[in-house]
């Protein structure tokens, strides 16, 4: 595996804030959001999903988080990464709850629809067009569950 880079604010492994990978920055921006900003020129590879991957449980450690993705509007990537669950191959990202991806062309919205329908994961994922629309989705509260 590629080695990524650690931000620290401090010496604690707890204030852990951004991990760059060779194809993404993943950073901790609030006690209840991780974003994963996609790098554009850079083709993603399996490889570089475990890294992210990686990145993401690294800096959740235990807490439950949301995630916002960024994808590159021209992402190049590689076949394979199509006809692989991530999660359970790199061994899941902890406690990442919602996931909103921000495509931001109408061809990565398509096939990272596609990804989802084929490895579904088990929060409730959406995926927008648009940054903005991903983070008003996170932005909402999920209803509690009912007590009955």
């Amino acid at each position: 595996m590629r080695a990524y880079l650690l931000y620290l604010c401090g010496m604690s492994n707890e204030q852990l804030r951004m991990i760059e990978t060779g194809s993404a920055t993943v950073e901790l921006v609030s006690d209840v959001l991780v974003e994963v900003r996609f790098k554009p020129d850079v083709k993603l590879d399996v490889e570089g999903m475990g890294e992210v991957v990686a990145a993401k449980r690294d800096l959740i450690a235990g807490k439950d988080v949301d995630v916002l993705a960024i994808l590159p509007p021209e992402l190049d990537f590689e076949l394979s990464v199509l006809s692989v669950d991530h999660h359970a191959l790199s061994g899941g990202c902890g406690g990442a709850q919602r996931l909103a991806l921000a495509a931001q062309s109408s061809f990565n919205q398509r096939i990272t629809d596609i990804y989802f329908r084929y490895h579904p994961r088990q929060h409730a994922t959406r995926i927008f067009l648009t940054q903005e629309d991903a983070r008003k989705w996170l932005a909402t509260r999920l209803p509690e569950p009912s007590a009955s």
